[in-house]
């Protein structure tokens, strides 16, 4: 991704500012908590942090210098004064409370380097309840010159008395021009897809790197011929097979954000993606019914990591789409 090319993201600058003014101060929290929704680049500036921390001579606007040897370590993955935690098997599974000690372990341990230690958490909100609260002693406590770094789509998830002693920087969508003047310049085949992404420029990129854009209009197509009887839910399932469950149910999932944002709201359609087809939908389904089929998804969707079927399951969907269009129409002329 793009971002893996540059962390210096135009939308981080005011929360990096306040960072390196308490590294300038020596006043360096010792917990702090990165949070936002995905597409912001939250692990890209939690990085850039540790590497600020552990370069030996930084730059002007408290950035790396990318020459000492603080920073040629750290880049090579091989400094010893920095810690990082990831779910052991792939990014959705869990962090385990044995990886936790670990890293309790490395901030107790002395800085080879004689500066700041730096371990970092990512994501934060998949530690397992026991490997959060074997954090709380620790930030309790905290080691002289040691810095921990969480990252989080939902810190909400982290138990409170762990946020309570954490720094929080909270990372928040740019401003629609500046995000799409950044895209423009970076990956301008992504603008497009803005929207979709909520806003977030890094996800609007995942999403055209994905193709993600075809496939939405493609499955929003099959949901409007779905509810006016010109396409088999059957049918339709399987042309869908083959992308995966959960890639699937994510995609299921933006249209009927989109289409609760029609009904629900008087928002201009135009400025939704296949705004067109979503209000022709909105007037399908009513209220009552769209949340209770919103229910059945995310019910699968919660389920979707486990050893499920992938065409029976959306079949399953797309069949409840049809009933819960035809439960609308049914209770309209009764």
């Amino acid at each position: 991704m793009i971002a893996a090319q540059s962390d210096r993201l135009p939308w981080h600058h005011a929360d990096w500012d306040r960072l390196i003014v308490c590294y300038r101060l020596a006043r360096v929290p010792h917990a702090i908590a990165v949070a936002g929704s995905a597409g912001l680049g939250k692990s890209a500036f939690a990085c850039r942090f540790a590497r600020a921390l552990l370069c030996l001579s930084p730059l002007p606007d408290g950035d790396g210098c990318g020459r000492c040897r603080g920073c040629a370590l750290e880049a090579a993955g091989s400094h010893p004064d920095h810690y990082i935690v990831q779910p052991e098997k792939d990014a959705g599974g869990p962090i385990k409370i044995d990886q936790i000690r670990q890293l309790i372990d490395f901030l107790m341990r002395s800085s080879q380097y004689g500066g700041f230690r730096v371990a970092l958490v990512d994501p934060a909100d998949r530690m397992t309840v026991s490997a959060a609260n074997s954090l709380l002693k620790t930030l309790e406590e905290p080691p002289a010159a040691a810095v921990l770094l969480l990252v989080a789509s939902a810190l909400s998830q982290l138990p409170a008395t762990l946020r309570s002693r954490c720094r929080r920087v909270q990372l928040k969508p740019p401003a629609a021009g500046l995000a799409r003047d950044w895209l423009a310049t970076h990956y301008p085949d992504a603008i497009d897809l803005l929207a979709l992404a909520g806003g977030m420029p890094l996800r609007a990129i995942a999403y055209a790197q994905a193709g993600v854009g075809e496939r939405y209009t493609a499955l929003v197509a099959d949901l409007v011929a779905i509810a006016h009887n010109r396409q088999s839910p059957v049918l339709a399932a399987q042309s869908w097979t083959g992308i995966g469950l959960r890639a699937w149910i994510e995609l299921l999932q933006l249209a009927l954000a989109g289409l609760a944002r029609v009904a629900v709201t008087d928002c201009d359609a135009d400025r939704i993606p296949s705004g067109a087809q979503l209000h022709m939908l909105s007037q399908a389904i009513d209220c009552s019914h769209l949340h209770d089929y919103i229910e059945q998804v995310t019910a699968i969707r919660r389920a979707a990591d486990q050893p499920l079927n992938e065409q029976l399951a959306i079949e399953d969907l797309l069949i409840g789409w049809r009933t819960a269009v035809r439960g609308a129409r049914a209770q309209t002329m009764g």
